[in-house]
């Protein structure tokens, strides 16, 4: 990728906002499942799944705020949801594709930038 390319994503924030949107939703919605132990297809949530539904709701807003650990933790989560055929491996590899290309987005400069204005 050349630097022509990488100025070209800078003002465009893709998918990422939407699609951790979408974890902060889903996240939430398990969470509560994980509270009731509700049963999801052949997988029977309990108070232990509560820690990967609020590790997806933390790579949600991490996502949207834009911070370094945020893409690196949504990088995590979202390999996780490739095995989740079909709708967790689209949403996955989405996000990964998007925070791979708007990557520029989560540097340092960019909070100190977003902050000052």
């Amino acid at each position: 990728m050349d630097a022509q390319q990488v100025s070209d994503n800078s003002g465009r924030s893709g998918l990422v906002t939407p699609i951790g949107w979408t974890y902060v939703v889903l996240g939430v919605a398990l969470s509560v499942g994980a509270l009731l132990r509700v049963t999801i297809g052949p997988v029977h949530m309990g108070p232990l799944d509560l820690v990967s539904t609020i590790l997806l709701v933390l790579a949600g807003v991490g996502a949207i705020l834009r911070v370094p650990w945020g893409r690196w933790l949504a990088y995590a989560m979202s390999a996780i949801l490739l095995v989740g055929i079909p709708i967790g491996t689209i949403l996955g590899a989405l996000m990964i594709y998007h925070l791979t290309i708007h990557r520029d987005q989560f540097s340092a400069q960019d909070q100190k930038r977003v902050v000052g204005s």
